[in-house]
């Protein structure tokens, strides 16, 4: 019975793992020029001006560049002239670069400009691991992964939310020039799924000792 009921607790929470999904959304402010409507129920992570990464986590082939940015790098649509955005890369045409958030988010959300198909986008949890990835062409519609800069198809925010692995970084890269971000913000997991994955713990170490015991007396 103990052994039914162990296999049972890791069979759901590795169910429970394996169905975990990261979703993808964007948004935009519906007007051309865009802009970007804005991180609602979130909370500012890095805008690249008052909110910057510190020293470490930020690293890799990358610019901050000031609005409106140059030829190569142009901020996203609607970004206020003389402020600050992200560039991805900025030494070669081709480069990456690792954004960490400084903490474990369940949602991150950022405004993607000039989208392109050979942009690409990894989530990393917080040992550094890829736990979703996506280009430019793989966002939902109506995304328009052709580069323009100031169509609200390609200059979108982007929000990804995971049930599972919290999201604790970004990993930009890009084949050409370039990958443009700014604003990044997250949310922190919910109270109940932590207690619900704490509970489950609970449960397999209450009938892993539940077992010992039996043993102890039957020996």
């Amino acid at each position: 019975m103990t052994r039914l009921l162990i296999a049972g607790i890791t069979s759901a929470l590795l169910a429970g793992s394996a169905s975990a999904a990261i979703t993808v959304s964007t948004s935009t402010s519906g007007t051309n020029p865009a802009s970007d409507p804005g991180y609602a129920g979130l909370a500012l992570i890095y805008d690249f001006d008052t909110k910057s990464p510190a020293a470490g986590n930020l690293t890799g082939d990358f610019k901050i560049e000031v609005a409106p940015g140059t030829g190569i790098a142009a901020a996203p649509a609607g970004t206020p002239a003389g402020t600050k955005f992200l560039t991805v890369p900025n030494s070669t045409s081709t480069g990456s670069a690792d954004l960490l958030l400084g903490g474990e988010f369940s949602k991150v959300s950022f405004y993607w400009g000039s989208i392109d198909d050979y942009n690409t986008l990894q989530l990393l949890d917080k040992f550094g691991m890829v736990i979703h990835s996506v280009t430019g062409l793989g966002l939902p519609a109506p995304v328009a992964a052709n580069g323009n800069q100031s169509a609200p198809t390609s200059n979108r925010r982007v929000t990804f939310a995971s049930t599972s692995r919290n999201i604790a970084g970004l990993r930009l890269s890009s084949t050409n020039y370039a990958f443009e971000i700014d604003s990044v913000a997250g949310a922190v997991p919910e109270p109940a799924t932590w207690a619900m994955m704490l509970g489950g713990f609970g449960l397999l170490g209450a009938a892993a000792r539940r077992r010992r015991t039996v043993a102890s007396v039957l020996a």
